[in-house]
């Protein structure tokens, strides 16, 4: 069995691949790591370069069709042999020893069914990638602009978190995929990403069946990644606000059923959803 394995779905991700595989390489140095790369059908020369790098446990399935991003990966889980998943954006940068600092973790502490390390934009600035899990208040205070009013406040602002101490090691409830190492053992029990969400929220499904479980995921702010969130998401913004929308309703309807709070949640993301649209025309 491989200790690791590492899943990234790419799509159009050339400028950003190769030095992605290679801090992974670098950081997990010494463990028996596999990549597992699942090209969504691109259209530039990411597979081409994928194949000219020299690692023996390296795999690239190129798609004849982009499957969207949860298949992908359960595609990728499917092929891994590792004793962890990790599942890691292409728009990533490791920081040396980061990998084996999450391993390791996970290794000493059996209650964790997963971690995930500090994200940093591309300036070395703090990425806030931690929420906790969106409720229809957290939502309503997000439509209301009361969390951005009051973005460090318990009561306005809990889904983003931005008041959460990023430097402290903790217990959190949902990190962003971009870069989160699970247990293999457990995703078997709970299943892999949940394939009704083509692009959004999966995560935050994966997390709350993990937390449904009595497991915990924790943050580890000594394994650091660099993540320009949101690349491939800029490369399509009008579909992906779209797809975004509609997997945020799915999710409520799977967690909290239907309803007159599922209609409104509905109802207010299509309104918001043509004001972003217009917005990111211009």
């Amino acid at each position: 069995m491989q200790d690791i394995s590492v899943i990234i779905v790419t799509w159009n991700s050339a400028d950003e691949i190769v030095k992605c595989i290679n801090s992974v390489i670098q950081s997990s140095a010494e463990l028996n790591t596999e990549i597992i790369i699942i090209d969504n059908n691109s259209s530039d020369n990411t597979v081409s370069l994928v194949k000219e790098i020299s690692y023996p446990k390296l795999t690239c399935i190129k798609n004849t069709e982009n499957t969207g991003y949860t298949k992908a990966v359960n595609q990728g889980i499917k092929l891994s042999g590792g004793k962890y998943v990790f599942l890691l954006n292409p728009d990533t940068i490791m920081e040396p020893d980061s990998i084996k600092i999450m391993h390791s973790f996970l290794e000493s502490e059996a209650i964790y069914g997963a971690c995930a390390p500090l994200l940093k934009n591309p300036d070395g600035s703090l990425q806030y990638s931690v929420r906790n899990f969106p409720t229809y208040w957290r939502m309503f205070c997000e439509f209301t602009l009361l969390a951005y009013i009051f973005p460090k406040t318990r009561l306005f602002g809990s889904w983003k978190a931005k008041y959460m101490d990023y430097n402290s090691e903790q217990d959190i409830q949902q990190p962003m995929a971009a870069a989160l190492m699970i247990r293999s053992e457990l995703l078997g029990k709970i299943g892999n990403m949940d394939e009704r969400f083509r692009m959004f929220f999966n995560d935050v499904d994966l997390c709350k069946r993990i937390y449904d479980t009595g497991s915990k995921i924790r943050l580890l702010p000594d394994a650091v990644v660099t993540h320009e969130h949101g690349s491939s998401i800029k490369k399509d913004r009008k579909n992906m606000i779209k797809v975004w929308n509609d997997d945020c309703a799915k999710y409520f309807e799977k967690h909290f059923g239907g309803g007159l709070p599922l209609l409104w949640l509905k109802i207010t993301l299509k309104v918001s959803g043509i004001i972003r649209i217009f917005l990111a025309k211009k």
